[in-house]
């Protein structure tokens, strides 16, 4: 006692010891807050070559300022070189204007004043930056691709009108498009509207279209009202301005004002101080009195302020003193002491110590059932329940299943299934092999979806193979049943009692009768009636059959008569009832194939179709609609699959 104390206070301890280093953990930097003054704004990272990270940034002050940048990597200084303008660098950056052409800009002089405030935006700009433009009108058209070419672009500039009720979502989504057609180019979006969206995109889509180009979004309302909370929500989603103005004279102010932004873009390369291939690095900019910090995904290729926005990791917490290599030997020291206190705590459950006194006198205290199990379990073989700690867990799942009133079906099902299990022992390990298999399957995949799916099968499988085994060896014992009766009847002709004539048909057959016979002679042997045995044989193998022709034992036994003759009878009776349901099981062969194939032709349907277009399956696991639908049709095909195998199922 005093042994196992000291181990279990060990064990305590070392699981304590264990817990207090799992909340060790790095404590995070906290987030810069933007300067006040001058903006910056990380654009692209491109992380492709880690010994040559490749950055974009927007500053809106003086280009001298850009030389004394200073970076940092996960808070350590690395040294960026190259830094230099875009058009230095002789990178691609490209504009698109989106211009509302709605027919109410003609009435308040919106499409005039936009046209003359892009034309001094355009001639201030550096000769290198592609220029596009969108008409939004009645319909979205590109009234112009990227260019260089001023004059051109000023020519289609003049050309627009006024026409339609407006379409600015669908005209931002096109020229989000101009942009992701090219992937080397930097680009933004200015766009122009009073506030006229027309019916076309909605303004989600044309979110995800900017995101994903990786575009800016600079937005102009006049008196816009509540479109103009949508344009808003681009240009802030985007890290882009929106201003707004009851006048339209106001735009040529407005557009010169973006065009430090628009064109205050830069880019450096360095070299990764992080050796690692997966994972994220927290990148820090600083330009003066501006600041701005970023993460991006290791390897990756990230554009947009959005996808570059910095994420804080999580904060667990824990012991500065143990966050060294010094934690990280105790973590191993810790771990590998705990597999060995496993290790040896499972050893002694289930190893059983046979050197106690009541181990040297269990044979004595009831060697009935010692002989029947070593018989089960053959020589030299042992089961879990037979050690303390599992036998008091058997003990109590006993009383638990007693008084739930299913511990008797239980041992039905395994006496018919021939499975050398206690109810009690069969519970226990079925209720403890779904919880460990479900737990450890949600700790791998960290899925919910994976989990409901191993908690059905760990809950469904054991007892569908329990009603399989018991159910072929039913088909098996009853398939057996008339040529045992013929068998019997002959031996009563040839002179031998009853009890005789079961012994001898014994040895004949094969199992599972002949292990039921013999256990019938053994009871019988016992002083239990044979008639009595019988009924139990019957009763445990749930054969009708097989009560049907008890029944006429014992009333022959009770009347008189030609046993032998009986036994015959009931033995043709029985092969022509088993004629006849083979008969009908070849009839209904069509309709059981049938339920089969509905039944997996959905499932193997959408295996193959989420093979071959994965995104657009994605859609009933992703969404709320698409989980519900699912579900039901799910107990739609369940549901009609156990009404097909009902009305095939003919019982005879």
């Amino acid at each position: 006692m005093k042994s196992a104390t000291r181990r279990t206070l060990f064990g305590a301890l070392a699981s304590i010891a264990i817990s207090l280093y799992a909340l060790v953990a790095p404590m995070p930097a906290g987030a810069q807050a933007p300067s006040a003054g001058h903006q910056i704004q990380l654009v692209r990272v491109d992380s492709s070559d880690q010994h040559n990270v490749s950055v974009t940034f927007r500053y809106d002050g003086s280009e001298s300022d850009v030389r004394g940048l200073k970076v940092q990597e996960n808070g350590r200084d690395v040294e960026a070189k190259d830094v230099q303008s875009l058009a230095d660098a002789k990178l691609d950056q490209g504009i698109v204007f989106v211009v509302d052409t709605s027919a109410s800009t003609d009435e308040d002089a919106t499409l005039a004043e936009s046209k003359n405030a892009i034309k001094a935006l355009v001639d201030k700009l550096p000769s290198g930056i592609q220029i596009a433009l969108v008409a939004a009108g009645g319909d979205s058209l590109v009234m112009q691709r990227f260019t260089t070419d001023k004059a051109t672009f000023e020519k289609q500039l003049d050309s627009l009108s006024p026409q339609g009720d407006g379409a600015m979502f669908e005209g931002v989504s096109r020229g989000a498009a101009l942009i992701a057609d090219q992937p080397e180019l930097t680009g933004s979006i200015v766009l122009i509207t009073n506030g006229n969206s027309g019916k076309g995109t909605p303004v989600g889509d044309a979110k995800g279209a900017v995101l994903a180009s990786g575009a800016t979004v600079y937005a102009v309302g006049v008196q816009s009202g509540k479109l103009g909370s949508e344009a808003r929500q681009l240009a802030d989603e985007s890290g882009g301005v929106y201003q707004e103005t009851t006048k339209a004279s106001d735009l040529r102010g407005f557009l010169n004002a973006l065009e430090p932004q628009l064109t205050g873009l830069y880019h450096f390369t360095y070299a990764s101080q992080n050796d690692k291939t997966t994972g994220v690095n927290d990148i820090t900019l600083t330009v003066n009195d501006a600041s701005v910090r970023g993460t991006y995904v290791i390897g990756s290729d990230a554009r947009g302020v959005k996808a570059l926005v910095y994420q804080a990791p999580t904060k667990p917490g824990g012991i500065t003193a143990l966050q060294n290599d010094l934690g990280k030997y105790l973590a191993v020291i810790l771990g590998v002491l705990a597999a060995a206190m496993g290790a040896y705590a499972i050893f002694n459950i289930v190893i059983r110590d046979t050197t106690g006194l009541e181990s040297v006198l269990e044979p004595y205290s009831d060697p009935y059932a010692m002989q029947a199990a070593e018989e089960d379990e053959g020589p030299g073989e042992q089961t879990m329940a037979q050690t303390a700690v599992m036998q008091r867990a058997v003990e109590l799942t006993r009383q638990f299943a007693e008084r739930r009133g299913f511990l008797t079906r239980v041992e039905s099902a395994l006496e018919r299934a021939n499975l050398p299990l206690r109810a009690a022992e069969a519970i226990l390990f079925y209720v403890t092999g779904a919880a460990v298999i479900t737990l450890l399957a949600a700790l791998l995949t960290r899925s919910v979806l994976v989990f409901f799916i191993v908690l059905v099968i760990a809950v469904l499988l054991p007892p569908a193979v329990l009603n399989f085994l018991s159910g072929r060896r039913k088909r098996m014992f009853e398939s057996q049943l008339p040529d045992t009766l013929q068998l019997l009847s002959g031996t009563l002709r040839a002179g031998y009692s009853m009890m005789q004539g079961v012994e001898a048909v014994s040895q004949e057959v094969a199992e599972p009768m002949g292990r039921e016979l013999r256990r019938v002679i053994t009871e019988s042997r016992l002083g239990r009636p044979l008639e009595e045995s019988l009924d139990a044989v019957a009763e445990r193998m749930d054969s009708k059959d097989f009560a049907w022709a008890v029944m006429a034992i014992r009333i022959q036994r009770e009347v008189g008569g030609n046993l032998s003759e009986l036994l015959m009878t009931v033995a043709e009776t029985m092969t022509q009832r088993e004629r006849l349901r083979r008969d009908v099981k070849s009839l209904t062969a069509e309709g059981r194939i049938s339920a089969y194939v509905l039944a997996v032709l959905p499932v193997a349907l959408a295996g193959a179709m989420f093979a071959i277009n994965p995104d657009y399956m994605t859609v009933l696991f992703d969404e709320t609609v698409g989980r519900i639908m699912l579900g039901g049709g799910l107990l739609l095909m369940i549901g009609g699959f156990l009404w097909m195998q009902s009305i095939v199922k003919i019982d005879i």
